[in-house]
């Protein structure tokens, strides 16, 4: 079968459909303007309660405005309730405040645990009778040069030199 033949066929099929489609027309046109009755009757003595006549626009009409009405009402119920804290990806601000906070709070807690971390490693090297300044520098070694090593400042002070003189006494006397 010939390229040419299978459009042919293709818009022989869509003009057909167009056509039955436009021979419709009527039918949806008359659903709309046709009108209903809607009654509402008392089943014990079939008494007339509420009757309302209605066509198929006044119906379609009815049901969009009542879910455009439904759609607002519940923008404005997320928008200005806390149930907005409900919908995924929405934040409380109080709480990405808290979140900040603690961030900064750790990463304050982490320097001064590093601190602490170097002042314990240089005081274990006061124990042993060595000279803090070397466990700087053999540290510098061992990291290479990517990473320099910055040296904690030390300097001797008279605590330094009666608490490793104490050190020393325990040592002769074991």
């Amino acid at each position: 079968m010939k390229l040419t033949e299978k459009i042919s066929k293709f818009f022989n099929r869509t003009h057909n459909t167009a056509k039955r489609v436009w021979k419709r027309r009527h039918v949806f046109k008359d659903l709309m303007k046709h009108k209903h009755r809607f009654v509402v009757l008392d089943t014990n003595t079939y008494k007339e309660k509420i009757s309302f006549q209605l066509s198929g626009l006044n119906i379609f009409v009815f049901l969009g405005i009542t879910g455009l009405v439904l759609v607002f009402l519940t923008a404005i119920l997320l928008a200005f309730t806390p149930l907005r804290e409900l919908i995924p990806g929405y934040s409380n601000t109080g709480m990405v405040e808290q979140t900040y906070e603690n961030a900064r709070i750790i990463d304050s807690l982490e320097t001064e645990l590093k601190a602490q971390e170097e002042m314990l490693a240089d005081i274990q090297y006061i124990m042993l009778g060595k000279d803090p300044a070397e466990r700087h520098n053999t540290d510098a070694s061992k990291q290479g040069d990517t990473v320099k090593a910055k040296p904690t400042p030390y300097t001797r002070s008279k605590a330094d030199s009666l608490m490793r003189q104490e050190v020393e006494e325990r040592e002769r006397k074991k």
